[in-house]
């Protein structure tokens, strides 16, 4: 009995030291600094950076960064991509915040945490970004709570602060999807989803054959999710034992005293109070406004600098306000920060205006301890001093970034001919000199903090910079139905769609910009090409069927075709797009499809195409693909196994960045990586060229001639619906 005991116990042991071994080396990748030399940014470089909290930059929403209840501490996740074994090392880090000791490693390991969402009816879909983990201080200081995923499965873990310590809380066979401390500490509030009942009934269900209903996201899977809604429940959990209390209701504190509809909220330690909220609930997009209620007096802000992207607030001292506006296109991206005392000023006075991306901001006595990026370094933490408005750096996790070498980059501001007001970043190459004209290349859809690689990371800024092309990042505008009152997403998306308003919108706006960036005189008109996911991949196929600017073209996502949009993701999907104002199927509308369909439009596009998929969505670029590829027109596609809506794995990263620099560089400069690695991808690429009219170019040249649709002006692009 002796002996099989004693062979588990050395497997166990065994299994343990890889473990071990993994964990020491991720604790070097963390925290070990890399010598510091001046060069030119590499996509490796980018794909490598240090992260924490979520990878957008929005003003409001959950702070990457816990403060200690002393005030003298702050803990994050922190996360490294290792492209070479294709994972992630994870860690939580506790920061002095006085710089006077190091920061402290307190925990190692965990894999990757994808957000989920519910979409079209199904359940739980992963996204591809990662679900944000903030560790979280107990009352007393001593422990850290947070969530950590393992061999497929997410919990609840504790750590003590010193890094004495650090371990498992629960051990669900479902994932937790939050946690967070009891308002007196003594327990842990751990919020779950069940499904295993539900998924228990589709197995006992498939026996007998699934009914198809719109259970199913047939993009991706063959069997039915659980049926919608499906509630999440919290317990109260001992941290000690891991046992459950009570299962319970438990009310965020934070939200027991936000009035009805506050989107933003923040009461004083005297009971002043201060939200945001719709003016009219029922709107999408509608206006929000900014009220403070002191003395029992309410009042709402009717000033300029409240009407509009209110994002965070704090009071400072009794009827001192402190709150900060966001970037908007039409402010061309500055967030300003302002104060209103609210009983001694008739206005709110603006303390500090930055295009720098402040994230996750937090009031510690009289400063700000934010999260923030600039466009040219990736996230610290800084302290800011909302009087003077000077920044200390508390915490920088990449300090040898600072001696690479990044391009100029220049904010653009506009207002296309039909009034609408955008912006922009213009990257130009680190070696840029007076009169170079480089090729261009769009990167969509925001452009806030730090210029990494676009919406989704795919497009590489600085290192395309780094290539010789100039890089405009564009900023997505407001979108068409802001002011149109609708009162649900379907009838708001609905309107866009009316005549392609929401895409002629975008369309302009990206023309308006690249002709601010020719006026500069740093970018060659004959050598643009454009990129972009999701909705920026829609505005890609959009301008490739609408404007002869384009040379070339890479998208992360592909398409919107009849067979994509009615068959490709199931019922669910066909229901929401044919409220939004597609055809429904068996709809004779080949004028709809001939003026959005890159499918409908392959006979008249020539422009070289790109096409990078996650295995997730490809099959809504099969007709796409297949059309182009059957007329010789130069399309590529590579498909991304175990990727969703955003790519996740650090080598497709790496794998993606090349590759779309390299496609940049081929159709627009005419060079080849002269990698022997890399042989068969040019002469698949030259091929392309060969059957087509497509032909990579070194210097200005006429854009690829394609027939413009019927009515269209040469000289402009055509216009749907006009």
């Amino acid at each position: 009995m002796v002996r099989p005991v004693l062979r588990y116990g050395l497997a166990a042991a065994w299994l343990m030291v890889p473990s071990a071994a993994m964990a020491e080396s991720c604790r070097t990748w963390l925290i070990s600094a890399e010598p510091a030399v001046a060069r030119d940014v590499s996509p490796r470089d980018l794909v490598e950076l240090r992260d924490f909290g979520r990878s957008d930059t929005a003003l409001s929403g959950p702070s990457p960064f816990s403060l200690s209840p002393d005030g003298t501490e702050l803990a994050i996740a922190l996360r490294r991509a290792d492209p070479d074994t294709d994972r992630y090392c994870i860690g939580i880090v506790v920061v002095p915040l006085d710089g006077a000791r190091p920061p402290r490693l307190i925990d190692v390991g965990g894999e990757f945490i994808l957000a989920r969402g519910d979409s079209h009816g199904v359940p739980d879909l992963p996204v591809g970004t990662e679900q944000p983990v903030t560790p979280l201080w107990s009352p007393g200081g001593r422990w850290l709570v947070y969530l950590r995923r393992d061999r497929g499965v997410t919990q609840a873990w504790r750590a003590r602060s010193d890094g004495s310590f650090a371990g498992p809380v629960t051990h669900d066979a479902e994932d937790v999807r939050a946690v967070r401390w009891s308002e007196d500490g003594k327990a842990l509030i751990v919020t779950t989803r069940p499904m295993a009942t539900a998924n228990a009934a589709i197995e006992r269900e498939g026996r007998s054959g699934f009914l198809y209903d719109e259970r199913f996201w047939t993009l991706s899977k063959d069997r039915p999710r659980p049926r919608l809604p499906l509630l999440k429940t919290d317990r109260l959990v001992d941290p000690e034992t891991g046992g459950t209390i009570a299962d319970t209701d438990a009310p965020d504190r934070d939200l027991a005293d936000r009035p009805a509809n506050a989107r933003l909220f923040a009461q004083s330690e005297s009971g002043a109070r201060a939200w945001t909220s719709p003016t009219d609930p029922g709107r999408v997009l509608g206006a929000i406004s900014l009220k403070v209620e002191t003395g029992g007096q309410t009042r709402t802000c009717t000033m300029e600098a409240c009407a509009d992207a209110v994002g965070a607030l704090w009071w400072r001292d009794p009827g001192e306000l402190l709150f900060m506006q966001g970037g908007t296109p039409e402010n061309g991206g500055t967030t300003t920060l302002y104060r209103w005392r609210v009983d001694s000023e008739a206005a709110p006075v603006p303390l500090l205006a930055t295009t720098d991306a402040l994230i996750g901001c937090q009031l510690l006595a009289r400063r700000l301890i934010c999260a923030r990026e600039t466009p040219t370094r990736p996230r610290v933490i800084v302290s800011v001093d909302p009087d003077s408005g000077r920044a200390t750096t508390i915490y920088d996790p990449n300090p040898a970034f600072a001696r690479l070498r990044t391009g100029h980059v220049q904010r653009l501001r506009w207002t296309d001919a039909q009034g609408v007001a955008g912006y922009g970043d213009l990257v130009l190459p680190p070696g840029h000199r007076p009169g170079d004209r480089h090729p261009l290349v769009i990167v969509q859809y925001q452009s806030r903090g730090f210029l990494r690689g676009g919406t989704g990371d795919e497009y590489p800024i600085h290192a395309l910079a780094s290539r010789g092309f100039a890089v405009l990042s564009f900023n997505r505008v407001r979108p068409y139905a802001s002011d149109s009152g609708a009162r649900d997403l379907a009838s708001f998306i609905r309107i866009g769609m009316t005549g392609f308003a929401e895409r002629r919108r975008m369309l302009s706006a990206i023309e308006t910009g690249i002709d601010r960036s020719i006026a500069l005189g740093v970018v060659d008109p004959a050598r643009i090409g454009i990129s972009g996911l999701s909705d920026g991949a829609a505005s890609v196929q959009f301008a490739l069927i609408n404007s002869t600017r384009f040379r070339t073209a890479a998208m992360s996502s592909c398409c919107d075709d009849s067979s994509s949009v009615h068959f490709a993701a199931g019922l669910g999907y066909l229901n929401d797009t044919t409220a939004w104002g597609y055809p429904e199927p068996g709809a004779d509308d080949p004028a709809f499809w001939r003026r959005y369909s890159l499918a409908a439009n392959a006979d008249r596009i020539d422009v070289p195409i790109l096409l990078q998929l996650p295995d997730d969505e490809f099959r809504l670029g099969l007709e796409t693909y297949v059309t182009f590829d059957r007329r010789h027109a130069p399309i590529e596609m590579y498909v991304f196994p175990d990727e969703y809506h955003v790519k996740w794995h650090p080598a497709h990263r790496l794998a993606i960045y090349d590759r779309a620099i390299d496609w940049f560089d081929f159709w627009l400069n005419g060079r080849e990586d002269p990698a022997p690695a890399k042989r068969e991808q040019y002469s698949r690429w030259r091929a392309l060229a060969a059957r087509s009219r497509a032909t990579p170019t070194s210097s200005a040249a006429t854009p690829p001639h394609r027939p413009a649709p019927a009515g269209a002006s040469p000289a402009r692009p055509t216009v749907p619906g006009s």
